[in-house]
């Protein structure tokens, strides 16, 4: 009775051939994967302002209507912001008494930018006064890294990530001139903040400090008897955040894949001729077996557990690849841009297995197709493709 084919014989008496396909599967992991990583860094860098530190700090502005005032019923223009100015103290006085709620205070609104490689956000962090602004770093886990805690009008302070993306310095002035970078930060998410400017009309909202169990401020506001609009409340919280996080992600997603299936393909295609060019090599060694005794049957299975034996390896190699790869990418790319990223995602795992699966699957055609033609030594001659 025929043993059955060793398939590691075959691997250590050419381990040339054998080590190019176990890299060509390795490379297809390592850039597959990179690639992705790459791209995603914009997203992981959305998902932090908009998807968590919305559940930690929401900003709050209403209309007059909200309040029943009418501009016209007053003398002056003084007397409705008064007028305003006193609603909006009993609205965060009531705000305080809430579940979740840790810190109400008014604040100015100040915006920045947020540039990914792919896409970019421009997003809002408040303005107080010194309390509120140690309450606010606390909450959300920032401590100061550089320069010093802001402690006059118009001087702030911004998270590494923030000064590295938009390649700001320590001391800088913004916004005409109306504020100054004295602090730098660090923190996990894009933190800022600063002390107001009174004389300066900069949008005024309701900042609130929150546990994390508040993710639709406008239902809870709603909840305590105020009425308005969509369109005429400026809210950001965790529902419209998350809501623009869907809509960045939806523009982003889409040059996003092209590119990342465009390398797919191209390293699947990549592969597939590798591949294809062993086998043809291989037309005599498969006519001598068939000479000899050996069935079509006990060949193919020997193959798969030669292709089996190079994925397996591959994939080890790959993955030790791929995490150096990250880490330098990270180190040399990402982090100097402020940018976050994702070291593990198992959407882009499962797209490379899949990737794996397709390729192992055509292989199978060529496969199939030499070991039709082979039969005996006589047949070594003949052509396979």
């Amino acid at each position: 009775m025929r043993q059955k084919l060793s398939a590691m014989n075959y691997i250590r008496n050419n381990k040339r051939r054998a080590a190019v396909l176990i890299v060509s599967l390795a490379l297809y992991l390592l850039i597959v994967y990179l690639t992705q990583f790459i791209l995603s860094s914009g997203t992981e860098s959305f998902k932090k302002i908009l998807v968590e530190d919305t559940k930690k700090m929401q900003l709050v502005g209403l209309p007059d209507s909200t309040f029943n005032i009418d501009r016209e019923a007053y003398e002056s223009v003084e007397a409705v912001r008064e007028a305003y100015a006193d609603a909006i103290e009993l609205l965060m006085e009531r705000l305080r008494e809430q579940p979740g709620v840790k810190t109400v205070q008014k604040t100015q609104q100040m915006g920045v930018t947020i540039y990914a490689l792919i896409g970019q956000y421009s997003f809002s962090f408040p303005l107080g006064d010194e309390a509120f602004l140690k309450a606010y770093m606390e909450h959300m886990g920032a401590t100061l890294k550089e320069g010093e805690l802001p402690d006059a009008p118009g001087e702030i302070i911004l998270a590494d990530g923030i000064m590295k993306n938009a390649g700001l310095t320590l001391g800088q002035k913004l916004s005409d001139e109306d504020f100054q970078i004295v602090g730098v930060a660090e923190s996990d998410s894009y933190f800022g903040g600063g002390i107001t400017v009174p004389e300066k009309d900069y949008a005024e909202r309701v900042c609130v400090l929150s546990d994390g169990s508040i993710e639709d401020m406008g239902a809870l506001l709603h909840d305590m008897g105020y009425e308005f609009s969509d369109s005429e409340a400026q809210i950001y919280d965790y529902k419209a955040g998350n809501a623009d996080y869907e809509d960045v992600f939806a523009e982003v997603e889409t040059p996003a894949n092209l590119v990342f299936k465009g390398v797919m393909i191209v390293m699947a295609i990549m592969l597939l001729m590798v591949y294809t060019t062993v086998l043809r090599d291989r037309h005599g060694e498969w006519c001598l077996y068939c000479s000899i005794g050996y069935s079509r049957k006990t060949i193919y299975f020997s193959i798969l557990r030669e292709m089996l034996f190079y994925s397996a390896v591959a994939v080890a190699a790959g993955t030790g690849l791929t995490i150096i790869g990250m880490v330098t990418v990270d180190a040399l790319l990402i982090a100097p841009m402020g940018l976050a990223c994702n070291y593990l995602d198992f959407s882009v795992m499962g797209e490379i297995v899949c990737g794996y699966a397709v390729v192992f699957a055509l292989l199978q055609i060529p496969i199939r197709l030499a070991l039709h033609k082979i039969r005996t030594v006589d047949a070594m001659e003949d052509e396979l493709y």
